[in-house]
């Protein structure tokens, strides 16, 4: 069995502790660390790096991390983390061949070359440090490889998905207080084109219940339409409001009809945005209404979850909402499309059992 050093820095919702003692009472969603939830089912052992005083992914903290990391003695066989930040100083160890621990991470946008030939210089270097990157979607891994700063054998697709068992636990809370009215819902934050979804929704019979924890905008867009539902959610920081707020959206979805994804135009920020609201709503079988980027994985579009919509596109936006919200059958249709989905294809389950064949092959 081999053993896997998890890092990953603290949070608003906690740290890594905090996370999985959560997810054990079913208030924190699995599928958000990337595995670790599932590594004993696949044969796979745990220990989380034990810093004195650093877990930050900021720069002061990338030696400190590295040395608690060197100091430690426990056996463990694999470093590895959804985000490398805070890891750095290890990596570039690693690079030097100065630390003999596998590394692997995940890489959310594509590798490019950036910056000037000396920053070049380094970021291949570093790339030299890790055994295995993580994508989650095969445009950003060709992108990557076409770079030339990193070879095909070294990236890898996994599928990220949903954790079956928190949501379900959230559709067992809610059993019979679904709202008995056609209703839309936004949660996501990251990236988002709010002006182009209340415009979309203005003047419509249908009602949209939109989340945000932006005070502005908030204050921007609560009298903007008399169907747009606005709810302001405090964002102070603390860990029981990080949950609390959490948790609540998702139990909303969960009595909603419809995940409006409705995303900025991919510029130089070339992430799969919505991506977390895209397995929620599989997770709670409900379709969804999202706005294209190439950087989403195609097999949400291929398997029929939802419509997909033109970026900064108010009409084609509005269409689609129209076309979903007054067709009882596609709604019901789509949202199996998506529940069956995550059943059968897309969760963390499976997601887990692939990430572990990759480090039984490392």
């Amino acid at each position: 069995m081999k053993t896997i050093m998890y890092f990953l820095a603290a949070g608003p919702d906690g740290n890594i502790e905090q996370k999985m003692s959560n997810w054990a009472n079913n208030r924190y969603r699995g599928d958000l660390l990337y595995g670790l939830t599932h590594f004993k089912e696949n044969n796979l052992g745990y220990i989380f790096p034990q810093f004195k005083k650093y877990r930050s992914i900021e720069a002061p903290s990338w030696i400190p991390n590295m040395l608690d990391i060197l100091r430690d003695k426990r056996k463990y066989d694999i470093v590895y983390t959804p985000y490398y930040e805070g890891l750095q100083a290890l990596i570039y160890l690693r690079a030097l061949r100065l630390y003999r621990k596998r590394i692997v991470v995940w890489s959310h946008p594509p590798i490019e070359m950036q910056g000037s030939f000396l920053r070049v210089c380094l970021y291949k270097v570093f790339l030299k440090g890790i055994d295995k990157i993580i994508f989650t979607n095969k445009k950003a891994q060709t992108e990557s490889i076409q770079s030339g700063l990193v070879s095909e054998d070294k990236t890898v697709v996994l599928d990220w998905g949903a954790d079956l068992d928190f949501f379900n636990n959230i559709l067992n809370e809610v059993s019979g207080q679904e709202y008995k009215d056609v209703r839309f819902i936004s949660t996501g934050i990251d990236h988002r084109d709010f002006e182009t979804m209340v415009n979309a929704f203005k003047g419509l019979s249908l009602k949209l219940d939109l989340y945000l924890v932006d005070k502005e905008l908030y204050e921007k867009y609560k009298d903007f339409a008399e169907n747009i539902l606005v709810h302001f959610i405090e964002p102070n920081g603390s860990l029981e409001s990080s949950l609390l707020s959490s948790y609540t959206v998702a139990k909303e979805l969960a009595k909603s009809s419809v995940s409006i994804i409705c995303s900025k135009p991919v510029t130089d920020r070339k992430l799969s945005f919505g991506l977390t609201s895209v397995l929620e709503a599989t997770g709670l079988g409900k379709p969804v209404i999202i706005t294209r980027n190439r950087y989403l994985p195609q097999r949400f579009e291929d398997n029929m979850i939802g419509l997909f919509v033109k970026p900064d596109d108010v009409e084609d936006l509005r269409k689609s909402i129209i076309k979903i919200g007054t067709d009882n059958e596609l709604r019901i249709k789509l949202g199996e499309n998506a529940r069956q989905f995550a059943l059968k294809k897309y969760n963390l389950e499976f997601f887990t059992r692939d990430l572990a064949s990759i480090f039984e092959n490392l």
